[in-house]
């Protein structure tokens, strides 16, 4: 017990630096200190593998870099929501669901992929780039992300333990922050309404990293981390206003899921895209979305150049795909089965709603400064094209490789749905806001009109 509070302890002091610069509050600091600390251990681990060594020799400098940063940034101003009061409601919803991090850990994929990924990150630089490039572990997905394994690692080398009990709470640790920060990014966006609806809306959404299969963000995945992590980032991108107030932890939440997982990658270039679009007409803001498919492009890059592959990527059917082989195309109502059964009605009752509100609640949207919900499902739906492709290509049993990874990676499927409903349904039981008043009445009162102003701006 004793070394899974330590464990939990020191991911927690490895963040904070990182996540105060980010924040400039502490309680909110506090919330999102978990995923600071493991994009701290991931970048001592990419260190150890370019230049070799041990873990903690790329760690110290690495750590006190995050200080130096978190003290430079100190007259930055906070970011909204992020009291005492505001922390522990995004994060005292969901203690109960978690409590189940207590049981024994010993999900099968955690232990043959994540935590053995941790084991050779503990050996240090010259180990862990021959394991990475073994032939003989390629059953444990060498080129998968380490932003989860990571911290694993850092914490099993400072207590000098490889116990599973303290890797498990380094994990679930991992996956309430970023949940906490989507229900964080929802208030935000919604900032505008009154919190009786905000604050409900924001945690039920919260709650959709647990569909279609509940036990996932206890059990040792990555998957809910990666998803509520890049929901996170997204609903403050795409709904949050002002934008330039938000983008450096808008930006680190979606680097962080890109490197959770490979499916974090398929996100955030989904959204860059769509982003790139939505902000074609300023360059900065949109060339700002490519950063974090950089950030994953880094990983990507050093797992090549180490010999590990992707499996789906080396043995795939992407030839068969273009040529129009049929049993390739045959694949495709097993997988739309497989994915509607597990978020089907989800998806309908939210895009019911989307639309509706699209229809019917533009003016109050507008009225509580939201962005448009529109692009939000563009990129739901880029990045669900994306796990069609890799179904449609997989060189597995393609009932196999659907009963064995659908209920996690739809995931975020369900938490981008639960976003947009969660937005319009504050949206829906907001008060309208007043109609803008006609130019007469706005010469008497002073106040603004709707209509632009055709005086040149200085």
């Amino acid at each position: 017990m004793i070394e899974t509070l330590l464990a939990v302890l020191i991911l927690v002091v490895t963040g904070l630096p990182l996540s105060y610069a980010l924040t400039r509050a502490v309680p909110l600091a506090i919330v999102l200190a978990p995923i600071a600390g493991a994009a701290v251990a991931t970048a001592a681990v990419l260190l150890m593998l370019a230049c070799t060594g041990p873990l903690l020799l790329w760690f110290v400098p690495v750590y006190l870099a995050t200080g130096v940063l978190a003290w430079r940034l100190r007259d930055r101003p906070r970011v909204p929501s992020s009291g005492w009061r505001d922390a522990l409601l995004v994060t005292l919803p969901l203690v109960p669901p978690f409590l189940r991090l207590g049981t024994e850990p010993v999900t099968w994929d955690t232990h043959l992929i994540w935590w053995l990924h941790a084991g050779y990150f503990t050996q240090g630089g010259d180990f862990a780039r021959a394991a990475i490039g073994s032939p003989v572990l390629v059953f444990s997905h060498p080129d998968y992300p380490p932003l989860a394994s990571a911290p694993v690692a850092l914490v099993w080398q400072l207590l000098d333990i490889r116990d599973f009990y303290p890797a498990a709470f380094v994990t679930g640790f991992l996956t309430l922050s970023a949940i906490a920060m989507l229900i964080h990014a929802i208030r935000v966006a919604t900032a505008k309404a009154h919190p009786l609806l905000s604050w409900p809306a924001a945690i039920a959404a919260g709650y959709a990293a647990w569909t279609p299969l509940w036990l996932i963000p206890t059990a040792g995945f990555s998957d809910a981390m990666c998803a509520c992590a890049f929901a996170a980032g997204a609903v403050l991108l795409l709904f949050a206003r002002p934008f330039a107030g938000m983008l450096p932890l808008a930006l680190f939440l979606l680097s962080a899921a890109a490197l959770m997982k490979n499916e974090g990658l398929s996100l955030v270039v989904a959204l860059a895209v769509v982003g790139t679009v939505r902000f074609w007409r300023d360059r900065r803001r949109a060339a700002l979305l490519w950063v974090p498919v950089g950030v994953a492009g880094i990983w990507s890059v050093t797992a090549r150049l180490l010999g590990a592959e992707t499996d789906v990527l080396a043995g795939g059917r992407f030839s068969a795909l273009l040529h129009g082989d049929a049993d390739t195309l045959g694949r495709l109502p097993m997988i739309l089965e497989f994915m509607t059964g597990r978020v089907g009605w989800i998806v309908l009752l939210t895009v019911a709603a989307a639309l509706l509100g699209h229809l019917f609640l533009r003016r109050a949207r507008t009225g509580l400064e939201l962005g448009a919900d529109g692009w939000l499902w563009a990129v739901t739906a880029v990045h669900t094209a994306g796990l069609i492709l890799i179904y449609l290509i997989t060189p597995y049993d393609i009932h196999w490789h659907l009963s064995t990874s659908v209920d996690r990676v739809t995931i975020a499927i369900a938490v981008l749905a639960c976003a947009s409903a969660a937005c319009w349904g504050v949206t829906a039981m907001s008060p309208n806001p007043p109609p803008a008043p006609l130019p007469e009445q706005a010469e008497r009162t002073g106040a603004p009109t709707a209509y632009r102003s055709t005086a040149p701006s200085k």
